[in-house]
């Protein structure tokens, strides 16, 4: 579910003027005019998805407003910007993207900075303008608009000037691609569109995806020590997964329903009864969605253990088509 939310920020309206002993009040507008702030939030999985270097980018939300408000210009880390910056009074507006970068590997957290290859396209000439940084004194280029700063996951903005009147906003991603001079070969394509006080988003990026549907049984452990054998049924169909599973300690059959985006990572509900959330899986598919790794809580985050199964006949002590879970 997406979340639409439209702020009106009050103006301050006052003076005071003393005259003769007496206090007389009237009102006067403050310098800049109250307008709306469109902001949508938007729920796993993320409509366009994307990897570049070693990490994977995904939108997590888009607001637009005008560039001189607070609520705009606080979403920017205002450190990162190299060149003086200025304000566009042909393009008084901005377009706000929100990404999520996640470095799926947690060895390679080392990484600190980089480019994700984001640019907009300015025109049928195919010019293009990267991300922009927005101070109280306008816009400055950023030298890189991704930093992780040690951690493996991180959400930033990316902002772009636009005119009150723009609806429309194409958006390429690019690789091998030098931040500051441009170039580099398109990996996707996305459209923003501004309609009826919401944002569409059309990903119109070509390509087969990988392993989009299937039925397949997974066999493998979860915890640590004396872990436990579990198994599972299941099925996807695009973003919608849905199955079984079996403790083979137990016997009894759990219910399995959640989610997979593009980058194939997933979030699984583990119900039992159907309709009783009892954990929770988060993980991701690996070797042609021959393989899922992740790790395992409890629906309030606690009880963390570390699980990893794969498709029947994919392990290497499957070799004979045996099920380890016997």
């Amino acid at each position: 579910m997406t979340v639409l939310r439209i702020t009106r920020p009050s103006s301050a309206v006052y003076l005071v003027c003393v005259f003769a002993g007496m206090v007389v009040c009237s009102s006067a507008a403050s310098a800049a005019p109250a307008s709306d702030i469109l902001e949508k939030k938007l729920d796993f999985p993320s409509p366009v998805q994307w990897k570049v270097q070693s990490f994977e980018v995904s939108l997590i939300g888009v607001a637009w407003g005008p560039a001189n408000s607070p609520e705009m210009i606080s979403r920017s880390r205002q450190d990162l910007h190299t060149q003086k910056a200025e304000f566009y009074p042909d393009r008084p507006y901005v377009l706000a993207l929100n990404f999520r970068a996640k470095v799926p590997d947690a060895l390679s957290s080392s990484i600190l900075a980089g480019s994700s290859g984001l640019a907009r396209i300015k025109n049928v000439d195919g010019e293009v303008e990267w991300p922009m940084e927005l101070t109280q004194s306008g816009f400055a280029p950023l030298a890189g608009d991704v930093r992780f700063n040690r951690n493996t996951t991180t959400e930033y903005w990316d902002l772009f000037p636009t005119s009150a009147d723009q609806k429309e906003f194409l958006f390429e991603v690019f690789s091998n691609v030098n931040f500051m001079a441009g170039g580099g070969t398109s990996k996707l394509s996305f459209k923003i569109i501004r309609k009826d006080g919401d944002f569409i988003i059309v990903n119109a990026s070509l390509g087969e995806p990988v392993c989009q549907t299937f039925t397949r049984k997974f066999t493998g452990t979860m915890g640590v020590g004396s872990a436990v054998s579990v198994s599972w049924q299941l099925t996807r169909q695009n973003t919608t997964i849905s199955g079984t599973e079996q403790y083979t300690r137990i016997g009894s059959t759990l219910w399995l329903q959640g989610t997979a985006d593009s980058l194939g990572n997933v979030v699984i509900e583990e119900r039992y009864p159907k309709d009783q959330l009892v954990g929770i899986f988060k993980g991701h598919f690996s070797q042609g969605c021959q393989l899922i790794t992740g790790l395992f809580s409890k629906p309030d985050g606690t009880k963390l253990q570390p699980f990893e199964f794969h498709a029947a006949g994919s392990h290497p002590e499957d070799a004979g088509g045996s099920d380890p879970a016997q």
